[in-house]
């Protein structure tokens, strides 16, 4: 294995494993509200966590900031909590995708210092370390692309066979995601 493919599957496993629970479910609560009409905008969206995510990855590995990892998990937890909280609070729908795009890119910051003392001990020891994290951030992007998919089309499902309402699927879904955050915290 190169190591583009073991960055970039890393990239990949960060989003799309059950262990990284916590991104699923804070892109569910960010992308839910979008639709595949969308598309452009759905790219922006993941385009603006990955950079963000991997800006402060980035300050993180050549220790320009350093960080309290305990605080950043309940962090996440809260991006998480304040995203959910928005697609149920806000009922104007294109403020509220507008407003996922500031929680995309300063989430994604928080987000990306989640993982930040894992892809250190990674490349230790390595002269080179921009390219190892380039590699990595494109299997993100690649992941929140796919997961995005997934997600549009799980809701395209259920609101073609039981919620009819496009604003009341993505209420209730934010509703168990607030719950499961809830009862994390």
């Amino acid at each position: 294995m190169t190591d583009f493919e073991l960055y970039f599957r890393l990239g990949l496993n960060h989003i799309l494993s059950w262990s990284s629970v916590d991104h699923i479910l804070f892109l569910m609560a960010l992308i839910m509200v979008f639709s595949f009409k969308d598309w452009r905008k759905l790219i922006n969206l993941v385009s603006l966590f990955t950079i963000a995510h991997t800006t402060s990855l980035f300050l993180s590995v050549f220790g320009i900031i350093h960080v309290n990892e305990s605080l950043i998990d309940t962090l996440i937890l809260y991006t998480i909590l304040i995203t959910a909280l928005s697609n149920i609070i806000w009922t104007d729908h294109k403020s509220l995708t507008r407003v996922h795009y500031y929680f995309s890119f300063f989430f994604g910051l928080i987000h990306g210092l989640g993982f930040a003392s894992d892809f250190k001990l990674m490349i230790a020891g390595q002269s080179r370390k921009i390219l190892p994290l380039l590699e990595f951030a494109l299997g993100i992007e690649t992941a929140q692309i796919i997961l995005g998919i997934i997600i549009l089309t799980g809701l395209a499902i259920l609101q073609k066979i039981w919620l009819k309402n496009v604003r009341e699927s993505y209420i209730l879904i934010s509703g168990i995601i607030v719950g499961y955050v809830l009862a994390l915290l």
